[in-house]
């Protein structure tokens, strides 16, 4: 069966599907008080430090409600800002002690599911797996970056 695109619909129920249960994998290991927007700040924040106006970019919000939540985490203790060296109005961020602590325990309780995956998926499987990954995200990413 099509859609009204042209794709398959059983393809984008399939993806449709597996997006549900990646959020439903997170809500299992969110901690308390991390908002889902708070969580894919501090995830991007493990990559090293950047400025605020690439963050807010690569994850397609506003700068607004970027500095809303990083105060939030910064009262948290699990982000901190300096100054930046070439245009010090603008925020080297970075994750605290504190937010490298919490990010790696909540990639322990991650682990589990690259253990579901792995048991279920051949190595080929899962390298053809990173690499569709992969495009997918680029693709994402590059539409956003484009708007």
């Amino acid at each position: 069966m099509k859609s009204n695109d042209g794709s398959s619909a059983t393809f984008n129920s399939a993806l449709m599907l597996l997006q549900c249960e990646f959020v439903a994998e997170r809500n299992r290991v969110n901690p308390q008080g991390i908002t889902w927007l708070q969580y894919d700040i501090m995830f991007a924040l493990t990559e090293g430090s950047v400025l605020p106006s690439a963050l807010s970019q690569r994850l397609g919000i506003t700068r607004s409600k970027l500095s809303k939540n990083l105060g939030e985490l910064k009262s948290l203790g699990y982000v901190e800002q300096v100054p930046g060296t070439g245009d010090r109005r603008e925020l080297q961020t970075n994750l605290s002690a504190s937010g490298r602590t919490f990010m790696r325990n909540v990639d322990r309780q991650h682990q589990e599911l690259a253990d579901v995956a792995r048991s279920v998926w051949t190595a080929s499987e899962q390298v053809q797996f990173e690499k569709m990954s992969q495009k997918l995200v680029t693709a994402l990413r590059n539409r956003r970056s484009a708007k």
